[in-house]
């Protein structure tokens, strides 16, 4: 017996150990499934391929044959599971698992959709003090889940969301859903659709506290846009913090509502609680134009002057062609996050080829903002010391003006659909601190037309007029001219108009400017364009206008375009091309 045990293990020991090596090769095998799936597409397929796991293998992980065999075995349960969502509930699965080689595998998935689950009965009903709301009623009224649809579930759950993310927006803060229930009969392919949604009570604004600010509170409650009785919006709340975080006063606000001191007629107290800013900002700076030539800048400004918000700024621009100092002092009006007063001081030089001008000036200047229209009223002293060609004067004018702005934008910096439009009137009487009657009208157009996903049409337009007896005793800051970055590109800056006898621009009465300009997008921060520009300034209006043509590039920077612009003077072939710098929004 003890002979015949031993001839046994030691027959058994040989067999053991093929049998471990031949599961360790097959272990360490690499495993490759090639799964395809047939008679769905799009966004039911991708969800297939998620919930079927012999489709997502571990590639760090070895696995063997029986474990595919199985996972293909579940796979018919993992495909109808998923496309459940979607209303097929009766779904067929032809499957075929086939071992093409060692470790080597296919798996075929015929997949039969069959008719669809179909909504027969879809109840939303809306109770509480919002039964009524028509944005409520209107989410429901324009959902993609209505009776005979096919009933796919993620609808559902986005009106669910939609409905309550809405009510509390609304301020019907306690919304809740009393019962929501589907009930899908798989014989019938039937799915009935039962929601009671109860809005609960509506909330108002109660009373606006503002705590530790460096500034007056009634200043920050007139950045507010509501008033407490309104209904109660987070929206509002929000748009509250974002022009408080705007004003340039805070490094830090926060806004919220005191939902635990809300009274019995569900007013609830706002708070407002803010951070300070640094209170004194320095500007220093070094740049190129070529309309100013190579300059340097430098400024300083007060954040606030005083706890009702007023505001200090000054500015030293130094440049070849064209420097200034100014000097502001602003103070906020009844809408602070868009309308102010201002009190301004400036003192100017300006030199090209036909004109050397000092400017003294202080202005007053109202704006006011409703809705996308700003008007601004504005009362200007000027004096004005220049050589214009032949002409050496110096003139004194006190000049009224008005002038109106729209502006509307689907983007304010990287604008693909927008206009803006400004028109303004000044003038200037003999009889009060001028050297003669004059008034002007101007308006300017601009618009951006996207032309697909990466084409643009850009389109300026610029109309002036003068009415004046004595058009010589103007000075150069209420005559037009044109030429430059802005203007008709491929001429010098101010260099078109009407010239003297020494061949010096003076200027013109009237001006006509008009471009468009047709730029693609290459990458996803840089456009190229071509352009054209025609215009001028002329003593009557029935001058030739002036015509260029160009090339630029465009790089889209955080505070707008950066703008290279190669462009010719068409009606001076003689002129090499000019080169254009710009920076800044297209509106």
């Amino acid at each position: 017996m003890i002979a015949l045990a031993r001839r046994l293990t030691l027959g058994l020991i040989p067999a053991l150990l093929l049998i471990t090596l031949s599961l360790s090769v097959s272990a360490s095998a690499s495993t490759r499934v090639d799964v395809r799936i047939s008679g769905v597409e799009g966004e039911l397929l991708n969800n297939v391929k998620a919930y079927l796991q012999i489709a997502n293998l571990d590639s760090n992980r070895d696995y063997v044959n029986y474990q595919i065999r199985y996972l293909h075995r579940q796979a018919a349960k993992e495909i109808k599971q998923a496309l459940q969502p979607f209303g097929y509930y009766s779904v067929g699965v032809n499957s075929e698992l086939q071992s093409i080689e060692a470790g080597a595998w296919r798996a075929d998935y015929q997949i039969t959709l069959n008719n669809p689950v179909r909504v027969t009965q879809n109840q939303w009903l809306i109770v509480g003090q919002g039964a009524d709301n028509s944005a409520l009623t209107q989410l429901i009224a324009k959902s993609p889940l209505q009776r005979g649809d096919r009933f796919v579930h993620s609808r559902y759950e986005s009106l669910k969301s939609a409905l309550l993310s809405q009510a509390i927006q609304l301020g019907y803060q306690d919304a809740s859903f009393k019962h929501s229930t589907v009930t899908v009969d798989t014989e019938t392919l039937e799915a009935e659709v039962d929601v009671r949604f109860d809005t609960g009570p509506r909330y108002y604004v109660g009373e606006l506290t503002v705590t530790d600010s460096h500034l007056n509170a009634d200043l920050l409650k007139r950045y507010a846009r509501f008033k407490p009785g309104d209904p109660f919006l987070n929206s509002s709340l929000s748009r509250l913090q974002v022009d408080l975080s705007n004003s340039d006063y805070f490094s830090q606000v926060t806004v919220s509502g005191d939902w635990q001191q809300a009274n019995d007629d569900q007013q609830v107290p706002v708070s407002v609680a803010t951070e300070p800013n640094e209170r004194t900002q320095y500007r220093f700076g070094v740049g190129y134009g070529t309309d100013t030539g190579a300059r340097v800048t430098a400024g300083i400004e007060r954040r606030w002057v005083n706890d009702y918000g007023h505001q200090f700024r000054s500015l030293v621009q130094l440049a070849q062609y064209e420097s200034q100092a100014t000097a502001v002092y602003q103070i906020p009006g009844l809408k602070p996050q868009s309308d102010y007063r201002q009190y301004r001081a400036e003192v100017g030089d300006r030199e090209n080829d036909s004109l050397d001008s000092r400017l003294y000036k202080v202005a007053a200047v109202d704006v006011f903002s409703y809705d996308r229209w700003q008007r601004e009223y504005r009362l200007s002293l000027l004096r004005e010391d220049f050589t214009l060609g032949e002409q050496r004067t110096q003139s004194n004018f006190l000049v009224p003006a008005l002038e109106w702005r729209y502006l509307q934008a689907d983007d304010r910096i990287n604008v693909n659909n927008g206009w803006r439009l400004a028109l303004g009137l000044r003038g200037a009487s003999e009889s009060m601190l001028s050297e003669t009657d004059v008034i002007q009208g101007y308006a300017e157009l601009k618009s951006v037309w996207s032309l697909g996903s990466r084409w643009r049409l850009l389109n300026r337009i610029e109309i002036g007029a003068s009415y004046t007896d004595t058009f010589e005793l103007l000075p150069p800051t209420l005559r037009f001219f044109a030429g430059g970055d802005n203007s008709v590109r491929g001429y010098a800056y101010e260099q078109l108009g009407p010239k003297d006898e020494t061949g010096a621009v003076i200027g013109g009465k009237y001006l006509a400017v008009a471009s468009a300009e047709l730029d693609y997008q290459f990458a996803s921060n840089w456009r190229v364009a071509i352009f054209t520009d025609v215009g001028n300034t002329m003593i009557e209006p029935n001058k030739a206008l002036k015509q260029s043509v160009g090339l630029g590039f465009r790089w889209i920077s955080p505070v707008g375009a950066i703008r290279l612009d190669f462009a010719q003077a068409i009606d001076e072939p003689g002129n090499p091309w000019r080169i254009h710098f710009t920076l800044g929004p297209d509106l």
